[in-house]
């Protein structure tokens, strides 16, 4: 590889944060966290309702143990910043994003040692998981995004030439990045598949999006957001919890086939909800 995966998606994180934060305000962000029923609806359904799917389809289909190990962890584990290449595209909620990519990181940070507290004995007590996730939030999502504020108070002009350079720049970064995972990817399928694995999954991510779509407020966008959201698992936690947790296993297998499809479905399901709207603005 040209260019090791996690500086890519680390690099694209970065690049969104700050490009969300030169395009809003600091009060826009907290004016989010203060709809209190969508947040709490938000994180009962990411925090117990998800986690009891991944519960109930890890009984139903006859998986290996690393499969049940490593669906039961997505399932309990949400908020990937990998969202933010899709709802970013939410231009009326751009804020509601970034905040509900920071949020489910958080929640992420609880959820963490509590699934791995739960896993069977297997299972060995690692600190580096979390160390990475904190490192993650704080300088790939947190500092850029503050700075962008900053930047976008500071020098609005400057601010709003770079917006849009660094949507693109993110963008390529992203398909570069699934470009480059495409040969770990495809051996990932190939490891993984038997036994319904790939189906459980699949299961997962659809009612995930589902369930997302149905909580997600009163408007059109905001459910595309939390949908979304709630639907692409935390697959790089998943990844270090597997590594460091669950060594000499297959588990670390399984976020990598679940990236492979949970990124295609949010894009189908985007590019359906993007032409939807036009017709029916077209429409009236």
């Amino acid at each position: 590889m040209l260019i090791p995966p996690v500086v890519l998606l680390d690099s694209f994180v970065a690049m969104v944060m700050f490009s969300i934060g030169l395009r809003v305000r600091g009060g826009d962000l907290f004016a989010v966290l203060g709809d209190r029923r969508l947040l709490v609806r938000t994180l009962l359904v990411n925090c117990l309702v998800i986690p009891a799917i991944g519960f109930v389809l890890v009984r139903i289909f006859p998986l290996t143990p690393d499969a049940r190990i490593g669906i039961l962890l997505l399932a309990a584990i949400p908020g990937t910043p990998i969202a933010l290449q899709f709802t970013r595209r939410a231009m009326t909620r751009l804020a509601f994003a970034a905040s509900m990519t920071f949020v489910l990181s958080v929640v992420s940070l609880a959820m963490v040692p509590l699934a791995i507290e739960i896993m069977p004995e297997i299972a060995e007590h690692d600190e580096r998981p979390l160390i990475l996730l904190v490192t993650n939030i704080v300088f790939y999502i947190a500092l850029p995004l503050v700075l962008g504020l900053w930047a976008g108070r500071s020098m609005p002009r400057v601010a709003g030439k770079l917006a849009l350079p660094l949507g693109i720049l993110a963008s390529l970064t992203f398909v570069f990045l699934m470009w480059e995972t495409r040969l770990v990817r495809r051996e990932a399928f190939q490891t993984i598949r038997g036994g319904g694995s790939v189906a459980a999954m699949a299961i997962l991510l659809l009612l995930s999006m589902a369930i997302g779509w149905m909580i997600g407020g009163p408007d059109s966008e905001s459910r595309r957001v939390v949908a979304t959201a709630t639907s692409m698992r935390s697959v790089v936690v998943v990844l270090y919890v597997a590594r460091y947790c669950f060594p000499a296993t297959m588990v670390y297998m399984v976020p990598i086939v679940y990236l492979s499809l949970m990124v295609p479905t949010n894009m189908v399901f985007h590019l359906a909800y993007t032409g939807w709207h036009k017709w029916r603005s077209a429409a009236t």
